[in-house]
C-alpha cells in the first residue's frame, strides 16, 4: 500500500454519505473529521466481547477511540466525542491529532502493554491514515490482530481496501429498516450499505472465525445488534436474516446495554421512546430467537450491563 491511499481524502467518499469534499484543503463533511486521525482515548479495554477483550486482569483489547462519526446516532453513548464539532471551543482538550507515524507508535505501545489486538473504534472516516499506520506498525514488529470496530455504515468498495490491513471486523447491524435509520441516524441508505459491507467483510475473513490457543479471535467477523427500547421484533428479524445468510460464518453479539443519558446528550430528549432502558421482556424475546437459531458462536449480555460505567471517561 502506498501513499495513494491518501487521495481518498481529496474527494471524500469513504462512507455512504459520499460528501465529496476535499479534506486535504480543510473542508469538512458530515462527520467533521480532518485528515490526521483524532483520538479521544487509547487504553487497554476490557469491555468488549470475551474473544476480543479476554478475562485477564492485566491484558485486554488495545482500543483507540476515534473522535467524530459518519453516523451520528441520536442515542450515541459516546456523544461527547462523536459529534461533528467534538473538541471545538476548548471542549475535550484530551483529543490527540495523530498522523500515521504517531498512530503506529501508539499501536506498538498498546501491544507492549499486553493488548490482545488493536481495536480501532469508529474508524471509517480515518481509513487512509489507519491503513498507513498499520503498515508502518507491522514493519516495526506489530504481530497482533487488527480489529475494525465499526457501526456498519460502510461502503463495500472501501472495505475491500482493508483486505491486507484488517484481521477482525467488529461491526453493527443496527436497523431493520431505513425508516428507523433515518429517524435515529439521518440516513436512508444504512440497511443496503451495512449488508453489502458485511458481505465484503465475510469474504475477506473467510469461512468462519479463527481463534488462538487462549480463545482470542485472530480472524473473523463479529456482528453486534444493540436492542433498542420498543424494537425487540426488529432485533428478532435481524437475527433471523443474519443467520439465514451467514449461518456459522460469523459471531453473533446481542446487546442489552442501551443506556439513555439525556443529561450528556440533550438531543435525546426529542425522542421520548428512547428515554428508557430496554426491558427484560424485550431482551428475552430477542435472546429466545437467537437460541432458537442456535449459531455456533454467540454472545448475550446478562444483568448489570445498563450502566454509565461501560462508557469511558473522555
Amino acid at each position: 500500500m502506498n501513499d495513494d491511499i491518501y487521495s481518498l481524502y481529496e474527494k471524500c467518499e469513504l462512507c455512504p454519505r459520499r460528501c465529496g469534499i476535499d479534506r486535504t484543503a480543510g473542508e469538512r463533511g458530515y462527520c467533521g473529521a480532518g485528515t490526521d486521525a483524532r483520538a479521544a482515548l487509547t487504553m487497554i479495554h476490557r469491555w468488549e466481547e470475551p474473544c476480543v477483550s479476554g478475562s485477564d486482569a492485566v491484558k485486554g483489547s488495545g482500543a483507540v477511540f476515534f473522535a467524530h462519526c459518519t453516523l451520528g446516532c441520536v442515542y450515541c453513548q459516546n456523544y461527547a466525542i462523536s459529534r461533528r464539532n467534538a473538541g471545538e471551543n476548548g471542549s475535550l482538550k484530551g483529543l490527540r491529532e495523530m498522523d500515521a507515524q504517531s498512530l503506529a507508535e501508539e499501536m506498538l505501545s498498546l501491544a507492549g502493554k499486553g493488548a490482545y489486538n488493536i481495536n480501532l473504534v469508529t474508524p471509517t472516516h480515518y481509513m487512509p491514515v489507519i491503513v498507513k499506520a498499520v503498515e508502518t506498525a507491522r514493519n516495526k514488529g506489530l504481530a497482533i490482530p487488527v480489529v475494525y470496530n465499526t457501526g456498519g455504515f460502510e461502503r463495500p468498495e472501501m472495505i475491500s481496501l482493508l483486505e491486507d490491513t484488517v484481521d477482525v471486523f467488529l461491526t453493527d447491524m443496527k436497523y431493520l429498516s431505513d425508516v428507523t435509520a433515518m429517524k435515529y441516524s439521518r440516513t436512508s441508505v444504512y440497511v443496503k450499505s451495512a449488508w453489502e459491507a458485511l458481505n465484503e467483510m465475510v469474504r475477506i475473513t473467510g469461512e468462519g472465525p479463527e481463534f488462538d490457543e487462549e480463545g482470542m479471535i485472530r480472524r473473523g467477523v463479529i456482528v453486534r445488534h444493540l436492542v433498542l427500547p420498543g424494537r425487540a421484533r426488529a432485533a428478532q428479524e435481524i437475527l433471523k436474516k443474519l443467520y439465514a445468510r451467514y449461518s456459522d460464518r460469523i459471531i453473533y453479539s446481542l446487546m442489552n446495554q442501551y443506556t439513555p443519558l439525556p443529561e450528556g446528550n440533550p438531543e435525546l430528549c426529542n425522542y421520548p421512546e428512547l428515554l428508557r432502558p430496554v426491558s427484560d421482556g424485550e431482551y428475552r424475546r430477542a435472546v429466545r430467537t437467537l437460541k432458537e437459531l442456535s449459531p455456533e458462536y454467540a454472545y448475550i449480555q446478562e444483568g448489570g450491563t445498563i450502566s454509565e460505567s461501560f462508557i469511558p471517561k473522555w
